[in-house]
């Protein structure tokens, strides 16, 4: 079944008639903004498939505009190839038409044709139920698991296959399942299936076991290592050491800095010519350069002449039109200065009044700024308080790192002495503890290191004497940790510590007290935002002084408003000085006015003067560049002609010619030496090469030395540990373990298989009857939710998810469910189309909540389905829903409903 045509009047807000435009096959997408209508067109779409056409229940009622009206549907389908329609009207003049093809059915046979092609069972006498109002989706439904009727119910169970099969021995069954659940729990936990008790124990000795046989592996592959590297390097100190090689590298250096000595002199030749040609082929473009010179100079004395006597008449008439254009600037000029004077009058009254306001106003200021004054005050306090706590503890930044890094120098210093001394590693049994000393104390067993000569004493055995290896470099590690204890000592004691960790107290304290005083100068900067970067005692001092000179302002500001009174009437015998603000605003706007178009008058004159003086200005300073540009071309020929005449000039560039010619076949000469020769850089980094080679010959001849002495130190450190017999034990104890642990492995192995046995078979019957829907459920699930299985329950509805483990719907979040819940409508969909049922699927303003990952795993699911049925989609999301591309759809008017013939 695809929809072709919807056409709506008379619905909710859809007063004339309105089409759905753009309806095909596959994915239908219409994206209108929120109140377009979207869920009007599916309430309108269900009431036609669902609703009687003589129903006067509520939900037909809920339709009618807020007008009145009787609602009028039309819908247009595609059912096995035929073109459908079907049309109701509702409330006043209702009926009912169902065209299939050729066929027409009216009222209530084509309501009864209607529920026999898309299964729906009569609920009353005004609705019809079934699977498709689990397939029109509308706004909010989504979110829940559909609720099927008996006719839902019956249009799943046409389309299941397999029907209900009994299973004898349940009971039998469940008590052999509970007595192996018990014993498999002694193994293993029986929510996580991890193992526990006795089998845990030897799973982790196990483990133990094999990681103590790694490292003694691990510590034999090493000696074994070294004895190879420690071989190889004495090669190559022999190597490093032979005379024959020396001296024969010696030759080869020698022979190398020759060759760099004649291609550097080549070179220098080479340079030489360059430049010979490089001095000739300027000093040639130099002449030719002063041959074009002079040749322009000529020509431009030709035209500075011609200029000249040109210019001299129009001089005249310019001076004469100047003159004129001065007398009317002045007259405009004593004009503009009347009107100035009566507009100092008329703004000399608005300004009393102006400062009289402004006074007003500043005493305003006054009083605010005196309270801020007071408010800055109690902050300042604040800070005073805060700053001594921090001031009394001494501890800061500095000396915490000092005792910290001298804390960690003196760690580091023990752990370096540690790793050279020598261990003693000892087993005891119980009763020999007492029979074993070391340096005449009881021997304990475990590892001792040994930084001195030690004396081991063995009752009924004799006594041992232990030489660790004390080289130069441990005496001087006990010394700089000696050096480094007594630095730190003194450090603590400077601060007042008896040790670093009651000096980390000391600067927590410290750092404590520092946030406090930071907090109060953070309210300060709060008080006083514009002062961040003044201390607070110079922003109060600012305050202070700031309001102090606005005080004096003030007063200042009222003696001169007074003193300036008897001036100002002085000034303005005419004008009232009490007069309202408006009129005296007014006043003065007209005498400005007044200002304006005088001074325009004056401008205009004085426009016309300016550019008659500087059109005469201009022609006289372009006479006189015209001669001073004459004088110069003369005297710069006359000098270039007396410095070197033209013949000479030609002379000279012949010479420069043949110096050119010289210079090139010198560079010629050179080019072709230098290719039977090699680059030099080649040679130099030859010489370079050999020359720091002899240079670190010397530091290599030492390194070996050094990793040949410390090698053969660690061989006989790891030939006295007795890696073999370590190892042959440690591989008897392990083998032990593990033949314990495949035992217990086998028991676990058998009870799981048993378990998986007895619960397959007490779900089998659930299986037999839900298995065809989840086999049609599961791709679409597959796909949103990869590796998951599910759980279906006897509604039909998805109770759990498993994927690493069994998860309830129920617990799932918002958006899970809902995407949960329209795969379950899809699956319905697909079995009504695999039965050849109508089937269409619409979802209304759903799928809002899902993550980007998740919702393009739900468009694909969605476009693959829609190969086999259409699917309608509405939302608001134009940007969410953009990647689906589907068929757009839109809403357009009409003018009126227009039924198919």
């Amino acid at each position: 079944m695809i929809l072709t045509d919807i056409q709506l009047e008379c619905v909710r807000r859809f007063t004339s008639p309105v089409r759905l435009e753009g309806l095909g096959d596959g994915l239908n997408v219409l994206v209108a903004p929120n109140e377009a209508g979207k869920s009007t067109l599916l309430m309108a779409l269900r009431a036609a498939l669902t609703l009687r056409h003589g129903s006067k229940a509520q939900s037909v009622k809920d339709m009618q505009p807020y007008g009145g009206g009787a609602p009028h549907i039309g819908v247009g389908f595609e059912w096995s190839g035929q073109s459908c329609w079907l049309e109701k009207r509702f409330m006043k003049g209702a009926f009912a038409r169902l065209n299939l093809g050729q066929e027409r059915f009216d009222g209530d046979t084509a309501e009864e044709r209607l529920n026999a092609l898309l299964e729906l069972e009569k609920n009353g006498k005004s609705e019809a139920t079934g699977l498709w109002n689990a397939l029109l989706v509308r706004q909010g439904e989504s979110f829940a698991a559909p609720v099927l009727n008996n006719a839902g119910r019956s249009s799943i169970q046409n389309c299941l296959e397999q029907g209900i099969q009994e299973v004898t021995g349940i009971a039998t069954a469940g008590a052999m399942l509970e007595r192996v659940k018990a014993r498999l729990g002694q193994l293993q936990t029986a929510t996580t299936g991890k193992p526990t008790g006795r089998y845990k124990q030897l799973l982790e000795d196990q483990a133990k076991a094999a990681e103590t046989l790694k490292s003694l592996h691990a510590k034999r592959a090493a000696l074994e290592e070294d004895l190879v590297l420690l071989e190889q390097t004495r090669r190559m100190l022999r190597e490093q050491e032979n005379p024959e090689r020396q001296k024969q590298e010696e030759q080869e250096l020698h022979k190398l800095r020759a060759v760099r000595d004649r291609l550097r002199n080549l070179d220098a030749e080479e340079k030489a010519a360059q430049a010979r040609k490089a001095a000739a082929v300027q000093q040639l473009q130099n002449i030719r350069d002063e041959e074009e010179r002079r040749q322009e100079h000529r020509a431009e004395c030709a035209r500075l002449e011609q200029l000249i006597s040109d210019s001299k008449q129009d001089l005249a008439e310019l001076a004469e039109h100047e003159k004129v254009a001065n007398l009317r600037y002045q007259a405009a000029q004593a004009e503009c200065l009347k009107a100035v004077q009566r507009h100092q009058v008329r703004r000399a009254v608005l300004h009393h009044g102006m400062q009289q306001r402004e006074v007003l106003h500043m005493e305003a200021a006054l009083l605010r700024q005196r309270e801020n004054l007071k408010h800055v005050q109690e902050t300042f306090v604040q800070i005073e308080q805060a700053q001594a706590v921090f001031d009394a503890l001494p501890m800061d930044e500095a000396k915490i790192q000092r005792v910290r890094k001298a804390a960690q120098k003196v760690a580091t210093l023990e752990q370096q002495l540690q790793a050279q001394a020598t261990v003693l590693e000892m087993d005891l049994l119980p009763q020999a503890s007492q029979h074993v000393l070391l340096n005449g104390q009881v021997c304990a067993s475990g590892k001792s290191l040994l930084h001195a000569p030690a004396e081991l004493q063995i009752e009924g055995i004799g006594r041992f004497i232990i030489t660790p290896s004390v080289g130069g470099n441990t005496v001087e590690l006990q010394q700089a940790l000696q050096t480094a204890q007594a630095a730190l000592a003194d450090i603590l004691q400077q601060a007042g510590c008896q040790n670093a960790e009651e000096a980390e107290q000391h600067y927590e304290k410290r750092c404590l007290a520092e946030r406090q005083f930071k907090e109060a100068k953070a309210v300060f900067a709060a008080t006083v935002p514009n002062k961040k970067s003044a201390s607070p005692d110079q922003v109060l001092l600012e305050l202070r002084q700031v309001l102090a000179r606005e005080e004096a302002a003030c007063t200042q500001k009222k003696q001169a408003l007074a003193q300036n009174l008897a001036s100002q009437i002085g000034s303005a015998e005419e004008c009232d000085l009490n007069c309202q603000p408006d009129e005296a605003v007014q006043q003065e706007q007209d005498a400005a006015v007044a200002v304006d178009q005088a001074r325009e008058k004056e401008r205009d004159a004085q426009q016309v003067l300016i550019t008659a003086k500087t059109a005469l200005d201009k022609a006289s300073a372009a006479q006189q560049q015209q001669v001073s540009g004459l004088a110069r071309v003369q005297r710069e020929l006359a000098l270039w002609q007396e410095r070197e005449p033209d013949a000479a000039l030609v002379q000279r560039k012949q010479a420069c010619q043949q110096e050119q010619q010289a210079a090139q076949a010198a560079l010629e000469h050179c080019e072709q030496a230098r290719q039977k020769e090699q680059p030099l850089s080649l040679v130099e980094s030859g010489i370079q090469r050999r020359e720091q080679a002899q240079k670190t010959d010397g530091e290599t001849i030492a390194r070996l030395r050094e990793d040949i002495r410390e090698r053969e130190t660690r061989v006989r450190g790891a030939e006295g540990e007795g890696l073999d017999e370590r190892i042959a034990e440690a591989d008897r104890h392990q083998q032990r373990l593990n033949m314990e642990e495949a035992a217990c492995t086998r028991d676990r192995s058998a009870l799981v298989l048993l378990d998986q046995v007895l619960s397959k078979a007490e779900q089998e019957q659930t299986a037999r009857y839900m298995g065809p829907l989840v086999k049609t459920m599961q791709p679409a699930f597959s796909a949103l939710f990869p590796g998951a299985a599910l759980e279906m329950n006897a509604d039909f509805g998805v109770a759990a998810l498993s994927r690493t483990q069994r998860e309830d719907v129920a617990d799932l979040s918002d958006g899970t469910r809902e995407q949960i819940a329209v795969l379950v409508r899809l699956g319905f969909a697909e079995m009504l189309h695999a039965r050849g049922v109508p089937a269409i699927l619409v979802l209304d303003d759903a799928l809002s909540f899902a993550d980007s990952m998740r919702l393009e795993r739900l468009f694909d699911v969605l476009a693959e389905a829609a190969k086999r049925f259409q699917i309608l989609i509405l939302t608001c999301h134009a940007e969410l829903f953009a990647p689906l591309r589907g068929r757009m759809l839109s809403l357009r008017p009409q003018e009126s409903f227009t039924s198919p013939r």
